[in-house]
């Protein structure tokens, strides 16, 4: 199985209608399952690295090998 990636809407905090997309790719979690339960702990310590941005939605999705990260 594909490694899943966490894909997140983030917006600036000061301008929040400036949004881009982040994607965090995980080789531990090989399953929607395991990205959908174990998402929270990973939006949390990415928000504290990026205090200037919010999360505004996050999906998981399989990775694709053809996509850039």
């Amino acid at each position: 199985m594909e490694p899943v990636t966490l894909v997140l809407t983030v917006c600036l905090s000061m301008a929040p209608e400036k949004c881009r997309e982040e994607t965090l790719q995980f080789q531990d979690l090989r399953s929607l399952n395991q990205c959908m339960f174990q998402s929270a702990v990973y939006i949390a310590e990415w928000s504290e690295q990026h205090p200037a941005l919010r999360v505004k939605k996050w999906r998981c999705r399989v990775a694709d090998a053809s996509r850039p990260v």
